[in-house]
């Protein structure tokens, strides 16, 4: 089910969703709850309050999906002109089916509620935080005092349940080897030389397990004790023999969700996860990022890509214990090679844009925004288009260009050429790369030079042709049509900026 959070509003109204029957995924144990969705709107991803008959507040949960039949959607609204109207199934994160009170309620999370579960110590999970350890998450909250870290679903912490409960909520590793793992938590120090033999797994799920103990009971060393656990998977990422990443067919990039990018350090849960993400129709594939070997331009690590890409902010392991983190922690240096470059040219948020943009393009269904968030996401797009330079590849006929030269003189006895690229269709584009791993791709640097253009002089440059950005990757076609539009609003901004 989708689980994401799109075009995500304020909902000054709230929500209110009668329950009528539940259900549970044997697969996962997730809970299922079908009804009618009274008043208000809401999208995966979003937290609720679970209310009884009487209208008592429960527990919290977040919803992790919306079906409508056998649809698949993003929004669920109480002014649904469907055929179903406003009926809906919702896929719950966080609790079993019997806990889900009959005829009972989901709504908006008010401070009067959260006060009354904090009260009644209902309250254990944070917003925006799950309790089960095997859902998947579309938003990421639960932030570690001490460093950039967060922990999405950080498991139960199994101490003082009884023994059929701990089983009912043990999670991937089981509750034998979680329990052993948290006997390294004590003391007042982390012994480095014990969570070298962990698993990336096994440290994430310690780090999760801690930080859920400090919020039960503060723990002493508490930041000391998190940075070393934080540190170490830090490391253990940067050395993992291999990495895996879902590519979206769409874009030919590492599927966006929400603002974060999915790495998994093993190719099983990498396929979970595509199985998963195939039920929203979805085409995927599992690329797997060897330490050192990749088939990147200039074979660069996983983590530099992402510094290319935009992708700033990395989930691993989703739909198990799963840890965000940003790109810098894990290579921070990426940015300062890019700058001691001969010819800095890279476009890290122009890129991201274009990758959120194409995969909803191109992802092939339909719900009741996706106009209003597709236009939203390509007027970002656009924005950065027109801000941004651009390496176009060119031959210099009449004379060597001297390494670093910047300048060309012109005569009768010379000229610049630029390369074309046909479609299917017998169009002719010029193609323009947004860094020089994407030049790469396709010109050889011994072969082309590269002029930095901006997006004014390109369309000039373009005359009756298109332009193509990127054109062996996201392969973003701007026509005539496109072109125009962006001649508008090129004037536009230059109108305004005289007016000022």
């Amino acid at each position: 089910m989708a689980i994401f959070s799109f075009g995500k509003k304020k909902q000054a109204e709230g929500f209110e969703f009668k329950i009528h029957d539940t259900y549970s995924v044997k697969e996962s144990g997730s809970a299922v709850v079908t009804g009618m969705l009274n008043q208000g709107r809401f999208v995966p991803g979003t937290t609720a309050v679970c209310l009884d008959r009487d209208r008592n507040p429960l527990f919290r949960c977040r919803i992790q999906g919306i079906e409508q039949g056998t649809r698949i959607l993003k929004i669920a609204s109480a002014d649904s002109q469907g055929d179903y109207g406003a009926r809906y199934g919702l896929k719950l994160g966080g609790v079993s089916r019997q806990h889900i009170p009959e005829d009972g309620y989901l709504v908006s999370e008010t401070p009067e509620l959260l006060e009354a579960l904090e009260e009644k110590g209902a309250a254990a999970a944070k917003p925006g935080e799950e309790s089960g350890a095997s859902a998947f998450a579309g938003s990421h909250l639960g932030h570690q005092e001490n460093s950039h870290v967060l922990v999405v679903d950080p498991s139960k912490f199994h101490r003082g349940m009884p023994t059929d409960e701990k089983e009912e909520n043990a999670g991937p590793l089981g509750r034998e080897r979680e329990d052993e793992l948290a006997h390294l938590l004590e003391g007042e120090a982390i012994d480095r030389e014990k969570l070298e033999p962990l698993t990336i797994q096994e440290t994430i799920f310690l780090l999760c397990c801690f930080q859920l103990a400090n919020r039960e009971t503060k723990e002493a060393h508490y930041r000391e004790k998190g940075q070393v656990i934080y540190e170490t998977i830090l490391e253990k990422l940067r050395n993992a023999p291999a990495l895996y990443v879902i590519i979206d067919e769409g874009s030919t990039l590492p599927l966006i969700t929400g603002d974060t990018v999915d790495v998994y350090t093993t190719r099983e849960l990498a396929e979970k996860a595509v199985a998963f993400y195939s039920q929203q129709y979805r085409h995927l594939f599992i690329k797997e990022m060897p330490n050192g070997k990749t088939d990147l331009p200039g074979r660069i690590h996983l983590f530099h890509w992402f510094y290319y890409l935009g992708m700033e902010r990395i989930l691993v392991d989703n739909g198990s214990y799963q840890l965000a983190v940003n790109r810098r922690d894990l290579m921070p240096e990426a940015e300062e090679k890019v700058k001691k470059s001969q010819v800095p040219v890279v476009n890290p948020k122009l890129r991201f844009a274009m990758a959120d943009y194409l995969e909803e393009a191109r992802w092939h269904v339909s719900y009741p925004e996706r106009e209003e968030n597709m236009k939203n996401k390509k007027d970002r797009m656009d924005a950065l288009l027109l801000r941004s330079q651009f390496l176009v590849p060119m031959k210099y006929e009449g004379g060597a260009l001297k390494r670093g030269e910047n300048q060309i003189s012109f005569s009768e006895n010379n000229s610049m050429k630029f390369p074309r690229i046909e479609n299917n269709l017998g169009q002719y584009f010029i193609p323009m790369f947004t860094d020089w791993p994407e030049f790469r791709r396709g010109y050889r640097k011994e072969e082309w030079a590269a002029m930095v253009l901006d997006l004014r002089a390109l369309i000039g440059l373009a005359d009756k042709d298109g332009l193509v950005v990127n054109p062996l990757t996201e392969n973003l076609i701007l026509n005539r049509e496109a072109l125009g539009g962006l001649r508008e609003k090129l004037a536009l901004a230059a109108s305004v900026k005289k007016t000022r």
